[in-house]
């Protein structure tokens, strides 16, 4: 079901299942909402995992807009932080944070931060530096300027899922990007694209588990190494056959794999 938490001045929405005393969190990548957990949190929960995924501040269901009508501020550090925050307002010391693309990200960002709410963390399909971000930064506010965010979600969206994506799961992703807030959704661009985690992944701590896809071109297996090589003691998984959105591509790998990690396999 979907829950409201009021934190750090507005409100984060979340589909939320408390069935245990371990709390999983999701985050979704740049052009996703919490719908694309829907796998991840149904799995979960079935095996006794309390499971929180969040709608970052300016997606889905969360606040996009201050009551003055402004885009809510956007920044890796507010990501990161309004987490970290859900995972109290939830009664929860600790969590194990799972991101995807911009999610890592922002777990990466949580590292540097020190948040002590982390367990243990899985990184898919994203990177500590992108080598092409000055080409990819300015490409959706350029496409924007002659087509509706809709158009460029229906352009964009099968480049991060297989070929052969049921068409329900294709189409629920495209109306997860096609609906955002355009200013909030270019300003998570933004902030994604555009930091550089290399020099704090040496110092990290907590237990890692790194996820690639074997069709992922956005963001390639080669940088999910580099994260697996900087991070002290962290493991990896390849998916074959899985894109950007490898957690939806190849659904029962990918929670096997993340339940061996937890488990300590």
């Amino acid at each position: 079901m979907i829950e409201y938490r009021s934190v750090r001045g507005l409100t984060i929405a979340f589909e939320w299942v408390e069935a245990g005393p371990e709390l999983i969190v999701f985050l979704h990548g740049v052009g996703a909402d919490r719908r694309g957990w829907k796998p991840q949190v149904e799995f979960f929960c079935q095996l006794g995992y309390s499971v929180a995924a969040i709608d970052m501040r300016g997606s889905g269901l969360s606040q996009t807009r201050t009551e003055e009508g402004r885009a809510v501020q956007i920044s890796m550090h507010d990501f990161a932080a309004d987490v970290n925050a859900v995972i109290r307002a939830l009664g929860f010391e600790h969590a194990h944070w799972v991101g995807n693309s911009m999610g890592g990200v922002i777990i990466m960002e949580a590292f540097r931060a020190g948040y002590t709410t982390i367990v243990k963390a899985v990184l898919a399909n994203t990177f500590a530096r992108h080598p092409e971000s000055a080409f990819i930064l300015p490409r959706p506010a350029l496409a924007l300027r002659e087509k509706s965010l809709a158009q460029f979600a229906t352009e964009r969206i099968p480049s991060a899922l297989k070929p052969d994506i049921a068409p329900e799961i294709l189409n629920e992703c495209i109306d997860a990007m096609a609906t955002k807030d355009v200013e909030t959704y270019l300003a998570s661009w933004r902030e994604t694209w555009g930091y550089d985690y290399r020099e704090a992944l040496p110092k990290v701590a907590v237990p890692s588990l790194v996820i690639t896809g074997s069709l992922d071109t956005i963001t390639p297996p080669a940088l999910g190494k580099e994260i697996e090589r900087l991070l002290p003691g962290a493991k990896y998984h390849q998916i074959n056959g899985a894109n950007h959105l490898s957690n939806l591509d190849q659904p029962d790998e990918f929670n096997r794999v993340v339940l061996g990690f937890l488990r300590g396999g």
